[in-house]
């Protein structure tokens, strides 16, 4: 599979302002949905922000444990 985040992307701001290459909202924005979709597959937290849903905290800006 080809890692898109591998290539030569532009380095962009994340929506919570820092420069984050990981998480689901600049991924989305930077049309990468598939590397988003394999984040999000199994989600355990939700963006407080956005409300994007991911399977590890570390992929959303403000992570919030999702209630069960």
């Amino acid at each position: 599979m080809n890692n898109h985040l591998d290539e030569e992307i532009p380095e962009t701001e994340c929506s919570c302002g820092e420069m984050h290459r990981g998480h689901i909202c600049w991924l989305t924005h930077m049309g990468l949905l598939s590397e988003s979709y394999h984040l999000s597959s199994d989600p355990t937290v939700s963006c407080t922000k956005c409300g994007a849903k991911a399977n590890l905290p570390h992929n959303v800006c403000f992570p919030a444990p999702l209630e069960k």
